[in-house]
């Protein structure tokens, strides 16, 4: 069987502005960037010109006759395009894109003018001082400013910078320090400096003699003598030069004067949205570098890593003006000129947009779909006044490998009376259009090309059973976006639902042993000696301790944990009475069960989704034993417990059935096995629904060419004129039975042995040949997500949280950190 991914090679046809260009639409393929380069499509009618000047520096990539894509003509990357979408997000990628930027420096060093002096080894040369040579922004007129007007011996120490042939500030020379200065200004801030500039004391220190004095001997450590410095700038190009005669030992003994050459270097501004204003030209990203015996020095390298640093630990922009972290980045390498902390936020930015668009790629190349999971996240600290939803993509991908990456952080709810907040955070105010579930899952939807890709989404309760978010399923259910008529889309967290079940028994758990435990661990808090024996008993558990926000049964069952291993551990003490203690092993047996299937399932790294059947098997039998084991109060409790779990089973038994299905090692018989002694004659009715789901999810993913529509079956059976239509009837039928043979051969022949180290992933690559329809169902079916946040944040009271600084940033700049840390990571 053909897979449905095929690609099939297309040619590149260029369009005249002047001209359409008609070509035949028969033979679209669905998608035309697979794993190529990516070319025009070759069929479809080119009717409109693109007017925006955007479009000079992009290839329009079309699939079915419209655009989808741009393609930057300078990196090659590419961004969504539709018709209705605009042109915006392809300006923003053209100010930032590193390719565009490379392709201008290399352009102005091969057609600008470089003023030089040629060093001669035989003898020296007459000097000539480069800080006086004034370019101006065309490079043109070298001679429009001369040497005269730096009368002042200040400036032999300062390096000039200019911005639009004007004078605006002035650079030492030892310390890379940028004062303010101007034509009409004094120069006693500049003399003041120097008596106290630290990079000219150590070079007075190391010379043992005033800077521009000849030396016996070249100082290697002293930057005025071997390292660049930021001179003459137009706000195009910057000058980069030695800022020092450098002294030179002939053979006889005698110092000789060399003047090094001036040397051009590109800048390289922040990446913004709005342009370079005269505030960020100061604090640019000067591209200088050096040549050291360690390496090469990048500027702009080092302010990536220390974006990268800013994100992966969550740290405030201004983190970048504090006096301390200036001192320690100049202390280890003095040629760092720090930034704003409004630069390094655009810097961290163009590193959002620039992951965003690999990962965009590697989804846009796939065939598969992808499972969604939504979660509430909110800001650390007391009484929230604001929750953000954050989307995150489950997939296998070409390397059969389960991946997650949040896609979307968008505002879901704010509180409108909030009036501090309304006052400090204006820049966090989010217009109703953007909030709320519906939008922002339909605008990521829509952003990634999701549409035709959605397989399932697991939310939590606050998700779930938002109306916006029954009202987005039923708007994607009549676009034809899920599959099977979404019976596998909003599933229920199973933490989320694990916490209700236990939250049911609240009050009756703390009732039996919540003031015994408690006396217990008050009596043993008392004395240093009783103090240290918990604390061994502690260290012997291999539990790890819960957070000080834990959610209220977490802590409960290792308070549990810790008092019977101490009971085991000092069994003369008297912890617990008889009756107390039964009670106390029954709940922290439940509680147990709870913690260690909800740490399974939201483990960080990628599980399949064919383990979640048998998890949640453990909690219904671990509560089916205690309510046959316990008392009548007890018995009572647990039996709540089952009540509330069993209404979660009901919703949930189809997509938890449908993984262990594709399972080699279980298939369907492992599921009747259990649903009929867990049931008897009632699990028929699931058992029928879960084959008839398998079987139906089987015929979607079928190519339509091997399964013939309704319509063809029709037309051919009415073409009297056809005298070959009962054979075209018959390669239909052979057709039909050729699917259905796939799906039962899988499930008629043997299992596979059961191996600690099975690898289903890796058994379905390997039998993609066999199985391609029932491949392509397993790569998408195991990605699905139980858990909608990660274990941390699962035993979390309140879930997932943002450091309490993002929560007063721009919506689009709480995404970018929270997006390019999720990637990083």
């Amino acid at each position: 069987m053909e897979m449905e991914h095929a690609v099939i090679q297309q040619q590149v046809v260029e369009y005249p502005e002047e001209h359409e260009v008609e070509v035949d639409v028969d033979n679209i393929m669905k998608t035309e960037v697979a794993y190529g380069s990516g070319v025009h499509s070759t069929a479809f009618r080119y009717k409109h010109k693109k007017r925006s000047k955007v479009w000079e520096e992009y290839k329009p990539i079309f699939l079915n006759g419209k655009v989808q894509f741009a393609e930057c003509l300078y990196c090659h990357n590419r961004l969504s395009c539709k018709d209705s979408n605009g042109t915006s997000h392809l300006w923003r990628h053209q100010k930032i894109c590193p390719a565009k930027s490379e392709a201008a420096a290399e352009g102005q060093q091969k057609d600008s003018y470089f003023p030089y002096v040629l060093v001669n080894g035989d003898g020296p040369v007459s000097p000539i001082d480069p800080v006086n040579q004034i370019i101006s922004e065309t490079l043109d007129d070298i001679g429009s400013a001369t040497p005269s007007r730096f009368k002042s011996k200040v400036w032999k120490e300062f390096t000039p910078i200019y911005v639009e042939g004007k004078l605006q500030a002035a650079d030492c020379i030892h310390c890379q320090k940028r004062l303010s200065a101007n034509k009409f200004g004094g120069r006693s801030h500049l003399s003041r400096h120097l008596l106290t500039c630290p990079g000219r004391l150590e070079s007075l220190h190391n010379h043992h003699k005033f800077l521009f004095e000849p030396s016996s001997a070249p100082s290697f450590n002293s930057r005025a003598n071997d390292e660049l410095s930021p001179a003459l700038t137009n706000g195009k190009v910057q000058i980069a030069e030695y800022a020092n005669k450098l002294p030179r030992i002939s053979p006889s003994g005698d110092t000789i004067h060399t003047i090094q050459p001036i040397q051009m270097v590109p800048a390289h501004p922040p990446p913004t949205s709005d342009g370079a204003s005269l505030k960020k030209q100061r604090t640019s990203f000067t591209n200088i570098s050096t040549d050291k015996s360690a390496g090469k020095f990048c500027q702009e390298t080092s302010y990536q890593e220390l974006a990268k640093m800013i994100i992966l630990h969550a740290y405030p922009f201004s983190v970048v003006e504090h006096e301390e972290m200036r001192r320690v980045i100049k202390n280890l390498n003095p040629i760092v000129g720090m930034v704003s902390h409004n630069d390094m936020k655009d810097h961290c930015t163009a590193l959002f947009q620039k992951e965003k668009v690999n990962i965009k790629d590697v989804l846009a190349l796939s065939c598969r779909r992808v499972s969604l999971s939504a979660s509430i996240w909110t800001p650390d600290g007391p009484e929230p006044t604001v929750n953000y939803l954050c989307l995150t993509a489950h997939f296998v991908g070409d390397d059969w490998k389960v991946h997650r990456v949040i896609i979307k952080f968008g505002m879901f709810w704010s509180s409108p009376t909030n009036l501090e907040r309304i006052i400090h955070c204006k820049e966090a105010s989010v217009p109703e259009s953007e909030s709320g579930s519906y939008n922002v899952m339909w605008d990521a939807i829509r952003d990634w090309n999701l549409d035709q890709k959605i397989l399932s989404l697991t939310s939590v309760g606050d998700v779930r059973n938002n109306a916006n978010t029954v009202k987005l399923k039923e708007m994607l259910i009549e676009k034809k976006c899920l599959p099977i008529q979404g019976k596998l889309y909003n599933i229920a967290c199973l933490d989320d639902i694990l916490n209700s079940v236990v939250s049911a028994g609240q009050a009756d758990i703390l009732r039996f042993v919540g003031d015994a435990v408690m006396e217990f661990f008050v009596a043993h808090a008392s004395s240093p000696s009783a103090q240290q024996q918990l604390l061994e008993v502690i260290s012997q558990m291999s539990l790890k301790c819960p957070q000080e926000d834990a959610k209220w049964w977490h802590k409960f069952y290792f308070r549990l944990e810790v008092l019977l291993h101490f009971k085991k551990s000092f069994p003369s003490e008297e912890v617990l009475n008889l009756e107390d203690m039964n009670v106390a092993e029954s709940i922290c047996k439940i509680l147990r069960m709870f913690y260690r299937v909800i740490e399974v399932i939201s483990c960080p790294s990628s599980i399949t989704a064919n383990i979640y059947f048998n998890e949640v098997w453990k909690v219904r039998t671990v509560l089916q034993e205690e309510a046959s084991n316990g008392n009548g109060e007890f018995s009572r409790m647990v039996m709540e417990m089952q009540e509330a779990f069993h209404g979660y089973w009901q919703n949930t038994y189809l997509w938890l059935s449908i993984p262990v299905v594709l399972d080699p090692r279980f298939k369907i018989g492992f599921i009747e096995f259990r649903l009929k002694r867990a049931f008897g004659t009632n699990s028929e009715s699931y058992l029928s629904d879960i084959r008839e789901t398998v079987r139906e999810l089987f015929n979607e993913y079928c190519n339509p060419t091997d399964l013939p529509s309704a319509a063809s079956n029709s037309a051919a059976l009415d073409a009297d004129n056809d005298l070959l239509e009962d054979w075209d009837q018959h390669l239909n039928e052979q057709a039909s039975c050729q699917i259905s043979t796939e799906l039962d051969d899988y499930l008629e022949e043997g299992l596979v042995p059961r191996k600690d180290e099975f690898d289903i992933l890796n058994w379905w690559m390997n039998h993609t040949t066999k199985y391609p329809t029932l491949a392509a169902m397993a790569q998408d079916i195991l990605a699905m997500p139980a858990s909608a946040v990660q274990s941390e944040a699962a035993f979390n009271s309140s879930g997932p949280v943002i450091p309490k600084h993002y929560s007063t940033l721009n919506i689009k700049t709480i995404e970018a950190l929270v997006c390019a840390r999720d990637w990083m990571r």
